[in-house]
């Protein structure tokens, strides 16, 4: 399936999903008010229901939430409701990995220059295990500029819109190393493979 097909029945799924929800949530309290149910613990459960409709539909939100652009060499993405907005420079990004595929893709950038992110970590040892792909561009990278220091990022929020991040990534950050799996899923948000 093309990506921008799979992003249309993703966003139909969204909301019917939020429609489902919200009926849900009106409709549960009514019939117990027109059953006119007086027992104070079928009120109780009703009420964590309803507190758990909520919670369900905000996570639902929160993970498919991602907005991003980018303005003279810099990306902006806020990803998730309650994070803050990251900004990196486009010119200072040395690898760009992607780890898993679909949703679940996690995008990792790895810059050279912190640039006001609270977001942007230092490359560590755990983080060279946990992505040994993404370790083979980053000693390439350092074997090229061995005095600088590297942050990373990892995006894992916005579901399928996070191809579309991809594509703006591609297209912005020139002077990038993308590993073999970066690389795949640049084709399926190109639409050059299918997802």
């Amino acid at each position: 399936m093309k990506i921008l097909k799979a992003l249309k029945k993703e966003k139909k799924k969204e909301k019917h999903f939020f429609i489902f929800m919200i009926i849900l949530f009106l409709i549960l309290p009514l019939i117990s008010f027109l059953s006119q149910i007086e027992s104070l613990f079928l009120w109780f459960y009703l009420g964590i229901i309803e507190f758990l409709i909520g919670i369900v539909c905000i996570n639902k939100l929160n993970y498919n939430y991602l907005k991003f652009s980018c303005n003279n060499n810099k990306l902006k993405f806020k990803s998730g409701l309650f994070f803050k907005e990251s900004f990196i420079l486009c010119d200072k990004v040395a690898v760009v990995h992607t780890d898993k595929d679909r949703e679940e893709m996690d995008i990792i950038l790895i810059s050279t220059v912190r640039f006001i992110n609270i977001y942007l970590k230092p490359v560590s040892k755990g983080f060279l295990k946990r992505y040994p792909e993404a370790l083979e561009e980053y000693i390439k990278v350092k074997k090229i500029n061995p005095e600088d220091n590297y942050y990373f990022q990892v995006i894992r929020r916005g579901a399928l819109k996070k191809y579309m991040l991809l594509d703006v990534i591609y297209k912005n950050c020139v002077w990038a190393s993308y590993t073999y799996s970066a690389i795949e899923n640049i084709k399926i948000a190109r639409e050059q493979r299918e997802l």
